[in-house]
């Protein structure tokens, strides 16, 4: 059963087909009918997100614990989740069912259940693999609060096989308490390949490979073997991302569902793309679930699927728009061995998102423009020659021939690159920080957005050894929007990037003032 509309705050559930879009009649200080008017450069696309290091990580360990005694677990964190798709091995194996709850005031129903007559409740013994988007007030952006309300939500699942495979937390400007919007998903067959991979994005949708066997992010279940493909099983993802100024809705569409896709796609899954609009707008102007539907039928790309909308009433300021999406490819769910001799590169230069809201501050229009096109331009091509470079179906993990990690570059910027390979005792020598020309003339002399390599649906960072990459390199010779670019080497080090650059990497990234020169112990 899929809910088509969500309402969180009360209201009444409208399906019509008004897609109309108008302003007017909008009092001045009634928030917007549409998403871009009004919306803030400076916290649009994936700006504004909870924060990792001070709540989400903090938060994932405190929920982690709740779940000890119970069926659910969080999985490990990864780009998207894996979930065993049955006989066949397409999107359309994947069973899906929406809910919405207010935390602290509501619980989450256990999906795929069915009442006997006699008062007794049949679970399935199918896996299911759950995606969760919470939309927050400040005041739980702390990692108690958030930790504690999150867990008692999963919490209520308890009972079949459940697996947080993504999570994702945006902030709300004033509004108070939590939404969660839930998307459970499972194998319509009864032959899966066995326990779903849960991989936990540790509820923002950070972009990290974690491996180990911790509740908290462990080895994905259901391997098939180091450096196999698994045939049978699709990607899936949730990601959602503050309005973009001055967009229509269905260019607004069209970036939240190529950002989610993105995740998608960095995990080798590139075909039957379906996506379920999840729009949360303030309550009062939150549109009927056909007209977002509609919005995203008009944005997206032409072949993919889109599944009728949830749309959630808040009680904050400033839309979002996110999107639940699955596609199919030769998904591996355990990574191979990082070799000794890697190096990273990210497929374009940096700073598409920062070149739109700089452009949209200082009206120059020209950047803005930039910025745009770098949004709104579908990666699927630059996906399509990075899954070329990963072992086929049943063929073992080359180090000379195969990528041994692809990410995309997003909320966490180039930090998420560094995350990455400290999760496995390495670290990123920065040798050169690839960001857009002309935003670095932008932000020349002063300090204007704290990390300009923030990306919403951003470039991939690829690593693996010289031989790999240089094969990468090739095959993304004159694929349309890809310009690949070296990081550095990935080697034995105590911090996640040590800074090698010769120029000053803090006024782009403000971060980049903790960062340790190469060569320095942190």
């Amino acid at each position: 059963m899929t809910r088509r509309r969500a309402v969180a705050d009360g209201g009444r559930d409208r399906d019509g087909a008004d897609t109309g879009d108008s302003d007017r009649e909008r009092g001045p200080a009634a928030p917007a009918r549409t998403p871009g008017i009004g919306a803030n450069p400076r916290r649009c696309g994936c700006a504004g997100k909870t924060p990792l290091d001070r709540v989400v990580f903090p938060a994932r360990e405190r929920i982690a614990t709740a779940l000890a005694d119970t069926s659910v677990r969080l999985g490990p964190a990864t780009d998207a989740a894996v979930v065993p798709s049955g006989r066949d091995g397409t999107v359309s194996d994947i069973e899906r069912h929406t809910d919405v709850v207010a935390l602290g005031k509501s619980t989450p129903a256990v999906p795929f259940t069915a009442d006997d007559g006699d008062g007794t409740v049949d679970r399935d013994a199918r896996p299911i693999v759950t995606l969760a988007c919470a939309f927050v007030g400040d005041d739980l952006a702390d990692p108690d609060g958030l930790g504690d309300a999150l867990a008692t939500a999963y919490a209520a699942l308890d009972g079949p096989e459940v697996t947080i495979g993504k999570g994702h937390a945006v902030q709300l400007p004033g509004h108070r308490g939590g939404l969660l919007w839930l998307e459970h998903l499972r194998s319509a067959n009864d032959d899966g390949d066995g326990p779903a991979d849960g991989t936990d994005s540790t509820i923002d949708g950070s972009d990290g490979d974690s491996r180990g066997d911790s509740r908290s992010g462990g080895s994905d279940p259901g391997a098939a073997g180091t450096g196999t493909g698994l045939v049978r099983s699709v990607a899936a993802n949730v990601d959602a991302v503050h309005a973009f100024p001055d967009l229509l809705p269905p260019e607004q569409a069209r970036i939240a569902a190529l950002n989610a896709w993105n995740d998608a796609y960095a995990r080798g899954a590139t075909a039957e793309r379906t996506v379920r609009p999840v729009v949360a707008a303030p309550a009062g102007v939150d549109p009927p679930a056909a007209r977002a539907t509609a919005w995203y039928r008009a944005g997206v790309p032409r072949e993919a699927e889109v599944v009728p909308a949830s749309v959630i009433a808040h009680g904050g300021e400033g839309w979002v728009l996110g999107a639940s999406v699955i596609a199919r490819g030769s998904v591996n769910p355990t990574a191979p061995p990082l070799p000794d001799d890697c190096c990273a590169l990210v497929t374009r230069p940096l700073g598409g998102l920062a070149a739109f809201a700089l452009g949209s501050l200082d009206g120059d229009r020209g950047l803005r423009e930039l910025g745009r096109d770098r949004l709104a331009r579908d990666a699927l091509p630059v996906a399509e020659a990075l899954a070329a470079c990963r072992p086929s179906p049943g063929e073992a993990f080359d180090p000379a021939r195969h990528l041994a990690r692809v990410t995309d570059v997003s909320g966490e910027g180039v930090g998420g690159v560094g995350r990455l390979v400290a999760s496995e005792g390495r670290s990123l020598r920065l040798d050169r920080l690839p960001v857009l020309p002309a935003v670095a003339d932008a932000v020349a002399g002063w300090w204007t957005l704290p990390d300009v390599t923030v990306e919403t649906n951003g470039p991939f960072a690829a690593i693996g050894t010289p031989e790999a990459l240089a094969r990468v390199t090739d095959r993304l010779r004159g694929v349309e929007g890809a310009d690949p670019v070296r990081l550095g080497p990935v080697d034995r080090g105590d911090a996640p990037i040590r800074d090698a650059t010769d120029g000053d990497t803090s006024r782009l990234v403000e971060a980049a003032a903790r960062w340790p020169a190469a060569g320095e112990r942190r």
